[in-house]
């Protein structure tokens, strides 16, 4: 509550003293998120009814959602970790020291990883390709005894964060304008995603250690459900370029699911 009269809409009504400098820096990051697309100039093209009304009528927006959510209820196990560690036979003091080095690797791996996906401009593999390791994570971590290997399928695990973070960029790629339905669609997909961790937290009973056969196999399907999810917008954002793409050929607005959008524009998929 007492941070809410300090929140600006945008950089340039911010009361927080920024210089001209730091002000310019935030309006080129806005600006570079939404494909180059000032803020400022959308801003009042939807009420805030019309903007909930465009974020809950949008298939896009519950796609994200649910991939998301399963994403989270996957990724569970890292409130379980040191249970996880334990399992490999060390104190409990061994079983906390070694909790660190998987999610220090995983730090590296996320801003590699959500670089390179700025960089090239592609999300949906930059999903997928850290999913995928880290069903490999789970299933070495299912099927095996050797401690090394089992150390090693928690750090597989562990950079699957690294989707994580790309999905949550990809929500404002897939929602550049206006810039309210835009913060509406990022909340609406961020809070419906914490359902994820509620039921996260029941797919590791101790009952079922210490090998956690079943808590895996859930973890393998929530990815996979994930994957088809990240697969199926990608593939949906792909045809929607490809309507942008006979707009332009054809001299005509660029309008995709309602929005007009400035020519050139495209998806990030």
């Amino acid at each position: 509550m007492i941070a809410i009269p300090l929140l600006p809409d945008f950089p340039e009504n911010s009361k927080l003293g920024f210089n001209d400098a730091e002000r310019s820096l935030a309006q080129l990051r806005m600006k570079e998120d939404a494909h180059g697309m000032s803020d400022i100039a959308g801003a009042d093209a939807m009420t805030t009814g019309q903007s909930l009304k465009a974020v809950f009528t949008d298939y896009k927006v519950y796609m994200m959602a649910l991939s998301l959510t399963a994403m989270v209820i996957s990724l569970s196990f890292n409130q379980f970790f040191p249970t996880l560690t334990r399992t490999l036979g060390y104190s409990n003091t061994v079983s906390l020291l070694l909790c660190a080095p998987p999610f220090g690797f995983a730090t590296i791996m996320a801003f590699l990883v959500a670089r390179h996906s700025d960089k090239v401009q592609e999300r949906a593999f930059h999903i997928v390709v850290p999913l995928c390791f880290g069903l490999v994570g789970f299933i070495i971590a299912m099927s095996t005894e050797v401690l090394a290997a089992r150390y090693v399928s928690l750090f597989l695990m562990s950079q699957s964060y690294s989707a994580f973070v790309v999905l949550y960029a990809w929500i404002s790629n897939t929602f550049p304008r206006p810039a309210m339905k835009r913060g509406i669609a990022i909340a609406f997909i961020n809070a419906f995603s914490q359902l994820g961790n509620v039921a996260g937290a029941y797919i590791f009973p101790s009952a079922w250690g210490p090998t956690y056969r079943k808590s895996y196999a859930i973890c393998i399907a929530c990815f996979v459900f994930c994957i088809a999810g990240v697969l199926a917008h990608r593939w949906n954002l792909a045809r929607l370029n490809r309507k942008l793409d006979a707009q332009d050929d054809a001299g005509e607005q660029n309008v995709a699911e309602g929005v007009e959008l400035p020519r050139g524009f495209r998806y990030v998929i």
